[in-house]
């Protein structure tokens, strides 16, 4: 396994079997004692991220498995996210004999001078072998990842007849060959401290953000025109093929995760004064060292509690990158105020330049809202900084 030129997640490269049954064993005891402390009435949805699952040989992968299985019962969607050089047909056998019911795989793009400049271990054979399997091996659900922002295949070789606009176009319909109902497409961002980001001479051939957005709205356009609907900003999906875990999160419902470098977000009551509980959002953090959490799986979580404030931007943040918008009612609830009348400014700035619509059921952005995001939530994140949010009530479950 190798790092891509442009991924800065957390990742271990070489990790032998006895490694990689230690982490399952781990995963196992520090999701048990998540749930034992936590005490959800149900599981709705398991993601398996990195790409990396499908290194798994098959027959711990089953034992994997079928541990969660016990420990969470039955989970209305349950994704796996792989890579298509390591994935196998014992691998998606696996999946469909535990109740894996969606597959999430990076291709990030079919053309093989962008695969090698990305660091892609994948070249385009690997990928037409891998889609053969999905084809022949899967009937669950299925998504493909592609890279947006991409630079054109003729500026990295020199040829200049190699047309830049045809690129993203000729991913997607690839992409789309097989009528997979969900497509992520992101936009490259170049991270501090990634290969990427130290090699001037590729920076020099990434496009111009002008020729990005154009690019963009004419992918918004063909994946419409084909029947995805673009539900956030950079997730489109054939009717009733959304992400539901990924739609939990950007609703800002309580998530748990487990593992070297994973995020958690929950609420948690403690006792004040008397007999009086007082609610508490708390973020967790495990630390992004693979070695240091298999000395603690169970004991490494870093909590903090979130301020207010820091509650309520993260809801702007979250529940505007998505086409229904932050929901009046939900927001209400938690922070005793609609959004709209929290931050009157920007939403009366961005209805009038329609970027924005607000309405008694949700704040939400408008498509051209979702092609300047960026600006968008950087004049809310000023506003709502300044608001007192000492109204803050409470978490409400799922």
């Amino acid at each position: 396994m190798k790092r891509c030129r442009y991924c800065d997640f957390y990742s271990e490269a070489g990790a032998g079997r006895d490694v990689i049954r230690r982490t399952l064993d781990a995963l196992i005891s520090s999701l048990d004692r998540g749930i034992s402390r936590l005490r959800p009435e149900r599981t709705p949805t398991v993601f398996i991220g990195g790409g990396t699952p499908s290194l798994i040989p098959p027959r711990m992968l089953d034992s994997f498995l079928g541990r969660l299985e016990s420990l969470l019962g039955g989970v209305e969607e349950f994704s796996i996210e792989v890579n298509p050089e390591s994935l196998t047909r014992e691998f998606l056998e696996v999946c469909g004999a535990r109740n894996v019911n969606r597959i999430s795989m990076g291709v990030q793009s079919y053309n093989d001078t962008l695969l090698s400049w990305l660091g892609r271990p994948a070249g385009r054979d690997a990928l037409e072998r891998a889609d053969g399997l999905l084809s022949s091996y899967w009937d669950g659900r299925l998504s493909r990842d592609i890279l947006a922002g991409l630079p054109s295949p003729g500026d990295i070789t020199g040829d200049e007849d190699v047309c830049a606009e045809d690129r993203l176009s000729a991913d997607l319909e690839r992409a789309l060959r097989d009528k997979p109902g969900h497509i992520s497409l992101y936009e490259l961002t170049v991270e501090e401290g990634t290969p990427l980001a130290s090699s001037s001479e590729s920076l020099e051939v990434l496009p111009e953000e002008l020729f990005s957005l154009n690019e963009g709205q004419k992918a918004v356009r063909f994946l419409a025109e084909r029947g995805y609907r673009r539900y956030e900003v950079s997730n489109y999906a054939l009717e009733g093929f959304e992400s539901r875990h990924n739609l939990n999160y950007w609703r800002m419902k309580p998530y748990l995760g487990v593992g070297p470098g994973a995020s958690s977000t929950f609420p948690l009551d403690v006792q004040a004064s008397g007999s009086e509980s007082l609610p508490r959002v708390i973020r967790g953090q495990e630390p992004r060292n693979l070695h240091s959490w298999l000395k603690n799986p169970t004991g490494s979580l870093v909590e903090e509690v979130l301020k207010p404030g820091e509650l309520a931007l993260e809801h702007f943040m979250m529940g505007l990158r998505t086409a229904e918008g932050i929901s009046v009612e939900r927001f209400e609830s938690i922070f005793g105020i609609r959004p709209a009348d929290a931050i009157p400014r920007s939403v009366e700035r961005w209805e009038r330049a329609g970027m924005l619509v607000s309405d008694s059921s949700a704040l939400r952005p408008s498509t051209r809202g979702m092609e300047l995001l960026d600006s968008l939530l950087a004049d809310i994140a000023l506003e709502a900084d300044k608001v007192d949010w000492g109204r803050f009530c409470r978490w409400p479950q799922p």
